[in-house]
């Protein structure tokens, strides 16, 4: 009896001292992979006929813009984030077409999401409303956006968000909320779909829209794009978010055209996968 109990004894106290020094291994790999690597990354997703950009900034916060047309941006985040990574700061959805917004669903169900950030004014959307109905749910913070916010993610990390709305313009389905990162030493500039007449009105506003790296709106539709706006941008590289050969003719032969005219090089999640940028 006594031998058995040592016995129990000595397996027990094994036992505790391996699961101590799992326990430990595990505090140690979260010490080393989890904390900010003081690097930004943007990561253009490949999601087929629609758009979805992961930011991950220096100071360790996430940010997802829009969610493509299907829950291919889960594997996307699931690719591009480390298994133990759950939380997404924030998601800011430029407007209410499907191939932004489907896959925003199910990444509040599996992430924990803080803050969603869309334009104020919402259309009569089944879509939209699910979004909004599932948001309420899992407890994430609404913010409507009516006119211009700024968020900011560390000495010089700030995302700037403007709702075209306030520029005056004609109503279009296609008018999304415009964001400008400049962090990393670099400037980022993502424009959602907005049409040729909003980018008038952004020309005409005087808000900075120069920009490293432009995310083509809409695309890389002929719609959008226009030569004045790119010119007054002045990208080193255009990344176009764009299905294999896609039923809309996406991206529009006029608008590869003006980016050769003006020598930006183009990189494609159609041909490339994932577009990567890393900044310091």
């Amino acid at each position: 009896m006594k031998k058995n109990r040592q016995k129990l004894f000595n397996i027990i106290r094994k036992t505790a001292l391996a699961l101590a020094a799992l326990f430990g291994l595990i505090l140690l790999i979260f010490a080393i992979f989890g904390r900010p690597n003081h690097e930004l990354e943007l990561i253009f997703l490949d999601v087929g006929q629609g758009d979805s950009t992961l930011i991950k900034t220096p100071d360790g916060k996430t940010i997802l813009i829009d969610g493509g047309p299907d829950n291919k941006v889960l594997r996307g985040l699931g690719k591009n984030l480390p298994f133990y990574k759950r939380r997404i700061n924030f998601i800011i959805l430029s407007h209410y077409h499907d191939d932004h917004i489907t896959g925003l669903i199910e990444v509040i169900k599996r992430y924990r999401v803080g803050t969603l950030i869309y334009q104020s004014k919402t259309p009569d959307s089944l879509l939209m409303a699910d979004l909004l109905k599932i948001a309420s749910q899992y407890n994430v913070e609404l913010k409507p956006l009516a006119g211009q916010a700024d968020l900011s993610f560390g000495i010089g990390c700030d995302l700037n968000l403007l709702n075209p709305d306030i520029l005056g313009i004609k109503k279009d389905p296609n008018n999304s909320l415009v964001s400008r990162l400049d962090c990393g030493g670099q400037k980022f500039l993502l424009a959602g779909d907005n049409p040729a007449a909003a980018e008038k009105a952004l020309l005409a506003s005087g808000w900075p829209l120069e920009a490293d790296v432009f995310k083509a709106s809409h695309h890389g539709s002929n719609t959008s794009n226009g030569a004045e706006f790119l010119e007054k941008i002045n990208p080193r590289l255009i990344v176009i978010s764009v299905g294999a050969d896609n039923r809309f003719g996406h991206p529009g032969s006029f608008f590869l055209e003006r980016a050769t005219a003006l020598n930006i090089p183009i990189k494609r999640t159609d041909i490339e996968g994932d577009v990567k940028i890393f900044a310091k």
